[in-house]
């Protein structure tokens, strides 16, 4: 039965698809036609073009055929509740990438060019290049057809003077029962945005952290040095806008905040990370590359959920230096960054700024002092 309606399904998509196609060729064909609806004759091949896109990703998640193996597939409830229904999103992600971009990309151009701040763990290449299937295995496999130069570039920024790496060691931290963690976290915020007069960064790892801290920084935000701005209270790039413009803003954010944000200058002072950026276990992809490291005999944490950790907290911490006159102190709330023996990972990973830990009543005397 599901083969026989998908069959339908994509004949039915395809059929759609080459009508549109076959209506804009002949618009196409009349000048007349052409020069009165010149736009719309766009819009049709863009609706063709969306059709052909949909049938393919439809058969993919469904019928993938030889693909299945390396694909995860999943289905996922999208949206709030309307009417009693929520819409339903078919997905489907290769396991491993590093095939598909040797065979698609590195193999069939004589030169590619890797760039970014955010490509190291530990000062190296090692997992970068395990996931993009350029490991000396993989190389080896290719028997010299590919050939990787690596090169770290020293930053131009002095972390040392610039920055400080602040890691209170008393707050009950995302391991703790109730509410204590949020509070605690409102609590810092108040007092880092005393010291910096607003301009400051929050960074969460889910919305829901993100809306409880919000909460508890709204009933006290008479004591708040400037307006405070909230990610999903407005589009992402209006928010941005307008933190920049108050000068003493103060934004709390999650996923898309961590990295692509460039906010140089004297409007963002200060940084607080709430909790280490893991990613959720049960997410398909993670999963399915999970089981896959596993299968192979690895171990997933080393080999995979503590390097994409690594690589996302060095993109947050990025939010802050972004020129050689910016300065200020990134607070990390998850002394796990010190506790745990993959902290070390962690901290070696990040740029070179000095450490300072303590009990926070103490440590804020530490950071002031900074910005003093």
């Amino acid at each position: 039965m599901v083969q026989e309606a998908l069959a339908f399904f994509l004949l039915s998509f395809r059929r759609l698809a080459r009508e549109v196609g076959e209506l804009r060729a002949r618009l196409h064909g009349d000048e007349a036609w052409v020069e009165a609806l010149e736009g719309r004759i766009l819009d049709l091949q863009s609706l063709q073009n969306r059709l052909e896109a949909s049938a393919l990703g439809m058969k993919r998640v469904l019928d993938p055929g030889d693909e299945a193996s390396g694909l995860v597939r999943w289905l996922q409830k999208k949206g709030r509740p309307l009417g009693g229904s929520r819409n339903l999103a078919l997905a489907a992600a290769p396991i491993e990438v590093g095939p598909i971009l040797r065979d698609d990309l590195f193999g069939r151009t004589d030169t590619v060019v890797l760039t970014s701040a955010t490509l190291t763990t530990r000062a190296g290449f090692e997992y970068l290049r395990s996931r993009l299937g350029l490991s000396p295995e993989a190389l080896e496999e290719a028997e010299g057809e590919l050939v990787v130069v690596e090169a770290v570039v020293p930053s131009p920024f002095d972390f040392q003077e610039q920055s400080v790496l602040a890691v209170p060691t008393d707050l009950s931290g995302p391991q703790g029962a109730g509410d204590g963690f949020q509070e605690e976290t409102a609590q810092v915020v108040l007092d880092t945005a005393g010291m910096t007069r607003g301009g400051l960064f929050v960074l969460f790892t889910s919305h829901r952290a993100l809306t409880r801290v919000a909460q508890l920084l709204r009933e006290r935000e008479s004591q708040l040095p400037g307006p405070l701005f909230v990610q999903g209270e407005g589009p992402r790039a209006r928010l941005l806008l307008q933190f920049i413009e108050s000068g003493d803003g103060i934004l709390l954010g999650t996923s898309s905040f961590w990295e692509g944000v460039d906010v140089p200058g004297d409007p963002l002072r200060g940084l607080i990370i709430q909790k280490l950026p893991f990613q959720v276990p049960t997410e398909p992809i993670v999963a399915a590359r999970t089981e896959v490291i596993e299968a192979q005999g690895g171990d997933p944490f080393w080999q995979y959920t503590l390097p994409e950790a690594a690589l996302r907290l060095k993109q947050g911490f990025g939010r802050l230096i972004r020129t050689q006159e910016d300065r200020g102190a990134v607070l990390v709330l998850d002394d796990r960054l010190l506790t745990r023996r993959y902290g070390r990972y962690l901290r070696q990973s990040l740029p070179p700024a000095p450490l300072s830990k303590g009990l926070w009543e103490e440590l804020r005397r530490s950071v002031q002092a900074f910005y003093s």
